[in-house]
């Protein structure tokens, strides 16, 4: 038994405890001063900012008490949906039969009298659309952009019609325009003309005046001219149907008759035609091109039935065109005195194209000679907007190749990129059709450097005719985007050697490119400078996290691709043997049957 010891507790020394400084009698009331001083300080705080919120409390519920109405809620933007009754679809189907019999029996006339040819066709169709009227009207002029399904000589007849129609009755204006402002004409304009400066299918243009003395065009879309459009795309949507049991690929008429009604559909919607026209001119703003314009929009004036832009004054492309093609001297040189000067608008309108084409939003697909003003100086105003394209960013970069690829004549590359442009392709020979594109194009570039060639042979018309003609022959579909570009560019190349015949093309293109250089070093420079920005760090993680996101599937490819090897080999392996086993029965068989 083991014997307990105590032990001893240890006991600590005793710490020397210091003497508290004697504190001076002045620092005590001092600090005590202070702090009831800072106390003061917050209560008071407190209080001014507790009178502040029973302040805006109170303000809150003098506001709440005048008020009258509820607050207004963002409601999300609807395209405006045009429907057509049963009735109304058959009654305009009528009409389509018996349109498809004038024009047969006016065809077979002329086969008869052995006169019949493409170019009387294409005149006979324009003139049963210019009498139809109304959504005919509209989609003829749609159909000319669609040299890809129609020959181009009735494309080109079509491009000749005339949108004329009456005009609304004035009664009708004054309703549509009051409904659409929600007040009386006189609270808005001083005066409002009852003669349209302009009538077409779809809407009247009128003068007015604001009350502030602001010049102004006010166009009021048809009434009813929606639900017309519905009933006959349906019509032609029944028509096309049938045609696709005997002789119409299927689901072709389904993408045609899409891109139609989405085409009709775009002139009727005035607020997206406002805002192009408004985003036009930002972007030119932007790009310091102050040669173009567009027209100002009352944005708080207009709606989807009611466009108020400012009125514009000037001489019509057309006009001028004329005067250039007759040499009318005394009228040139009169224009020359406000500096208009043939030349310097054809050079203008090339510039125009490719600025939209490469560097704009959108591009205007309708740029024929009404749709442009020349003012004063050769400054150039478009108007109407309603026919508009866009490219995503490989497009643009495709169509950037094609003009470069054309202006250093590079007719390989050119291919290259248009068959890029017109990816996916079917199923056709591309090398045949490459051949035969390349053919086109060398014949382009020679027209284009020949010192005899006529004004229509050095534009870029010839150049995507027989393009059209060869997407035809090899049946290559085109987007509308695509069309509507190759449209425009033809339209505006047109235009400038009809102004200025010995134009060269390639060499304003390469000017062009000079001064797009420039733009896009000062552009790379600011992005540049932003590299070090707060905001640019936001871009710096999210490339950090794709990059270890991707290295880490990298990662686990390369771990599993062993495995995978291996379990493929043996597929591969088992796949052959059970094949010569197979083969190995089969021949067994076939001498046993011959022995």
């Amino acid at each position: 038994m083991s014997s307990l010891r105590a032990v001893p507790e240890k006991v600590e020394p005793a710490r020397p405890v210091k003497e508290a400084a004697p504190s001076s009698p002045a620092r005590v009331p001092m600090a005590r001063e202070q702090r009831v001083s800072s106390a003061v300080d917050r209560w008071r705080k407190r209080e001014a900012q507790d009178s502040r919120i029973e302040a805006a409390k109170a303000l809150g519920q003098q506001l709440r008490a005048r008020s009258w109405e509820a607050p207004p809620t963002p409601h999300q933007r609807e395209a405006e949906q045009y429907r057509a009754s049963i009735g109304k679809t058959l009654l305009q189907l009528g009409v389509w039969i018996f349109g498809a019999l004038w024009l047969l029996v006016r065809i077979g006339a002329d086969v008869l009298q052995r006169r019949d040819s493409i170019q009387s066709r294409g005149q006979h169709l324009r003139r049963l659309i210019e009498r139809a009227g109304g959504t005919w009207i509209k989609l003829g002029q749609q159909m000319a952009i669609r040299v890809d399904l129609l020959p181009y000589p009735v494309a080109q007849e079509l491009e000749k019609m005339l949108d004329a129609a009456p005009p609304i009755p004035f009664s009708q204006v004054r309703e549509i325009v009051e409904r659409s402002l929600q007040r009386p004409i006189a609270e808005v304009f001083s005066e409002l003309s009852a003669a349209p400066v302009g009538s077409g299918s779809v809407a009247c243009v009128y003068r007015a005046v604001l009350h502030g003395g602001e010049e102004v065009a006010v166009k009021v879309r048809r009434p009813g001219v929606g639900s017309l459009f519905a009933a006959d795309m349906r019509a032609l949507g029944w028509i096309l149907g049938l045609a696709e049991l005997w002789f119409v690929p299927p689901g072709y008429s389904r993408q045609l008759l899409h891109e139609l009604s989405t085409m009709l559909y775009e002139e009727l919607d005035f607020v997206r035609e406002a805002r192009y026209t408004e985003l036009f001119q930002d972007r030119m703003d932007k790009l310091g091109q102050r040669f173009v314009r567009s027209p100002r929009v009352y944005g708080e004036l207009s709606n989807h039935e009611v466009l108020v832009t400012e009125f514009v004054s000037g001489i019509w492309l057309k006009d001028l065109i004329s005067a250039a093609e007759r040499k009318d001297e005394p009228g040139l040189s009169s224009l020359a005195t406000l500096g208009i000067v043939p030349r310097k608008v054809a050079r203008r309108l090339l510039k125009i194209a490719r600025l939209c084409a490469q560097e704009g939003l959108f591009f205007h697909a309708d740029l024929h000679p009404a749709n442009v003003m020349v003012q004063p100086d050769s400054r150039l105003v478009l108007i109407d907007f309603g026919s508009c394209g866009a490219f995503t960013a490989r497009e643009r970069r495709v169509w950037r190749e094609i003009a470069d690829a054309q202006a250093n004549e590079d007719v390989g590359r050119m291919v290259s990129a248009v068959l890029a442009l017109l990816e996916p392709l079917p199923a056709v020979d591309v090398e045949e059709f490459s051949r035969k594109l390349e053919g086109i194009f060398w014949q382009d570039l020679y027209a284009n450097k020949s010192r005899t060639s006529r004004w229509w042979e050095r534009t870029s018309a010839n150049l995507w005719i027989g393009f059209f003609k060869l997407a035809q022959e090899y049946r290559v579909p085109m987007n509308l985007n695509t069309l509507r570009m190759i449209r425009s560019t033809m339209l505006s190349d047109s235009l400038a050697a009809r102004l200025e015949p010995r134009i060269d093309h390639y060499r304003e293109y390469r000017r062009y490119e000079v001064q797009l250089g420039r733009r896009m070093r000062e552009r790379l420079n600011r992005k540049l400078d932003s590299l070090s920005e707060d905001r640019s760090f936001i871009r710096y993680e999210q490339f950090y996290e794709a990059a270890v996101a991707g290295f880490y599937r990298v990662q686990r490819f390369l771990d599993s691709s062993t495995y995978r090897f291996a379990v493929t080999e043996r597929t591969v392996s088992f796949a052959l043997s059970q094949a010569l086993r197979a083969g190995s029965w089969l021949l067994l068989g076939a001498l046993t049957v011959r022995v």
